[in-house]
């Protein structure tokens, strides 16, 4: 059965205070690792031409659920590398969004925006759900419309100032953006477990299969 939205249904609201409080506990455990993993995660970037973006952002999903879930949030940076499995479907989600998405910034940043917004989740998806590239995108957008789209545009915006605003400062910005980065990464990781795995029911019907019919 197709979703509906439900503006009298009660909402799980995502709560942009735990996910930085989250980001700050594990990045404060972990900086120099995770310092240290943007650093390796621009470098490849850029020496595979952008290829290995994907199944590295992928990783870094992996890398991150994983410190969450451990009670003494430790990372281990070779999880960032332990996702090459789904190497086809990561490819495929990054560059399949990135074209719209530096279309839509470059013509007035609004859409981008939006279209950031909406596809805030694909990766964790394809790593924590096993989704597809198609599915994924979709979900995303789904999680989104059901959860709040105002509150993911405002974590939207926060993550975006944390990646790319210390590149407007010349030279030392690219180690700015090393320390940053990673407090960016911890923050969606928290949305997404807050809106999907600690999820109260809104969304059984993206992941669960379908009832068979006799």
């Amino acid at each position: 059965m197709p979703y509906s939205a439900d503006l009298t249904a009660p909402r799980q609201a995502l709560d942009i205070g735990l996910c930085v409080n989250d980001a700050v506990e594990v990045y404060k455990t972990n900086w120099l690792t995770l310092a240290v993993a943007a650093l390796v995660f621009n470098f490849l970037m850029v020496f595979s031409m952008f290829i290995l973006t994907g199944p590295l952002a992928g990783g870094v999903c992996l890398m991150l659920l994983r410190a969450f879930e451990r009670e003494d949030r430790k990372v281990d940076f070779a999880d960032m590398f332990r996702c090459l499995d789904k190497f086809g479907p990561l490819v495929g989600v990054f560059f399949l969004t990135l074209f719209p998405m530096v279309f839509a910034f470059a013509m007035c940043g609004i859409p981008g925006l939006l279209l950031g917004t909406i596809w805030l989740y694909p990766f964790f998806l394809i790593i924590d759900e096993d989704q597809g590239v198609f599915v994924s995108l979709g979900t995303s957008k789904e999680i989104v419309m059901r959860k709040g789209f105002g509150i993911n545009l405002l974590l939207t915006v926060i993550i975006l100032a944390l990646t790319m605003l210390p590149l407007a400062v010349p030279y030392a910005g690219v180690v700015f953006a090393c320390f940053l980065a990673p407090i960016a990464w911890l923050t969606l990781t928290s949305a997404y477990i807050q809106l999907v795995q600690e999820d109260d029911g809104q969304l059984d019907d993206l992941f669960d299969p379908p009832p068979v019919v006799l």
